[in-house]
């Protein structure tokens, strides 16, 4: 009888672990999407003190009163949600957490960016439950993540955001950055590395805990390193030329490979990406597990498996219909020409698919529906795809 019992009990763990309803009723959830509300807190900004989350450990009494962040890769702190009671009694010691940061990349689909948002709120929300304080962390994509990101936060808050690695980013920074205050309208915006210039509010910057070493640099080599930080990204640059910061060109191609395709040689950068000068294919490390995941092998549109027949049959690379129909479900923004004529294809945030060019606009609620009904002049697309050309992701433009 006991392990019956002790089998429901787990079974019921488990069923919660899935459904992550806790804040979903009595006024505990806000938004479109029922996020979990993280609530204001009254907190001692004055007593903040940064921790990587990667550094925690149990028993921390060298760190109790640092205040915990998660700007770091997102699979160095997905346990904070997967297994969120085990982490309960390292996290709490401490004497604040920023919510995790999981991850809005523009190129993700937005179920995936919905998803990132709900998870940042629900560990905020359920660390308060256990009786923690919690500042929301703001993250937010292009605009069409608007419509959900700054939801789940009280107004008033205090919060924080990023500019960690973002020195180019400023302008896209910026239109969300100036949508969060109009939202939120928060009380104090703690920023994660220097503040841009045109940011507004109540701001209090904080080192990144990467850069706590240049404290004890005198004003001439802490304005040194700041201009290497800002230059870090560009290409092309001497690298005996920086001194406090470790420059290397993000995008210098220095590895050696054979083409996914063809099998020829390529030069291609630290994240596997390059060019085949016989076949043209854009290598990536990742094309395979892309294809059985989204059917397309970014940022090719045309899948890998696909691609290699077509190199053996000498036919160019090109996306059937099916796959720019996935790869508008991967990237959300899709394009293409007819007759010289450019045609877009893309998501309004209610998932309404758009079709539309200078002349018209379609618009669909299903795939299905885009798929059997798109059409260019009475002819439905699908049928007429042979003659289309220069079909990919709108970035490519």
């Amino acid at each position: 009888m006991d392990d019956i019992t002790e089998y429901e009990k787990e079974k019921q763990k488990n069923k919660q672990k899935l459904v992550r309803n806790e804040f979903l009723y009595n006024n505990h959830s806000a938004g479109k999407y029922q996020f979990p509300i993280i609530k204001r807190q009254n907190i001692d900004v004055d007593k903040i003190k940064f921790l990587n989350y990667v550094d925690t450990k149990i028993d921390d009494k060298d760190n109790k009163d640092k205040t915990i962040h998660f700007f770091t890769y997102d699979w160095k702190f997905e346990k904070v949600y997967e297994n969120a009671e085990d982490e309960l009694e390292k996290l709490s010691q401490y004497y604040c957490l920023l919510s995790p940061d999981f991850s809005i990349f523009t190129n993700m689909p937005l179920p995936l960016q919905i998803e990132s948002i709900f998870k940042n709120r629900w560990c905020g929300a359920y660390w308060q439950s256990k009786g923690l304080k919690v500042i929301p962390t703001v993250s937010w994509g292009d605009e069409k993540s608007f419509d959900f990101c700054f939801d789940g936060v009280e107004e008033g808050s205090i919060v924080a955001v990023c500019t960690y690695y973002r020195e180019n980013c400023e302008e896209d920074f910026m239109l969300g950055y100036n949508e969060m205050m109009k939202r939120i309208k928060p009380s104090l915006v703690i920023c994660y590395d220097e503040p841009f210039k045109s940011m507004t509010g109540n701001i209090k910057e904080f080192l990144p805990t990467t850069y706590e070493w240049t404290k004890n640099l005198d004003w001439k080599d802490k304005a040194r390193f700041y201009y290497e930080k800002h230059q870090r990204y560009k290409t092309g640059l001497n690298e005996n030329n920086f001194k406090f910061v470790k420059y290397k060109d993000p995008y210098e191609k220095n590895e050696v490979k054979n083409c996914s395709v063809c099998g020829n040689i390529v030069i291609v950068d630290k994240f596997g990406h390059g060019e085949c000068s016989k076949c043209g294919w854009h290598q990536r490390k990742d094309e395979t597990e892309f294809e059985e995941k989204y059917h397309i092998s970014y940022p090719n549109l045309v899948p890998l498996s696909r691609a290699r027949e077509q190199y053996r049959k000498g036919e160019k690379f090109k996306a059937t219909f099916e796959d720019f129909v996935n790869g508008l479900y991967f990237y959300s923004e899709m394009k293409f020409k007819h007759n010289n004529n450019n045609y877009d294809v893309f998501f309004k945030p209610d998932y309404t698919i758009v079709f539309c060019s200078r002349d018209f606009q379609q618009e669909y609620k299903t795939r299905d529906d885009f798929v059997n009904k798109a059409n260019i002049q009475g002819k439905l697309l699908k049928d007429i795809w042979s003659e289309v050309y220069d079909a990919d992701f709108m970035f490519c433009e």
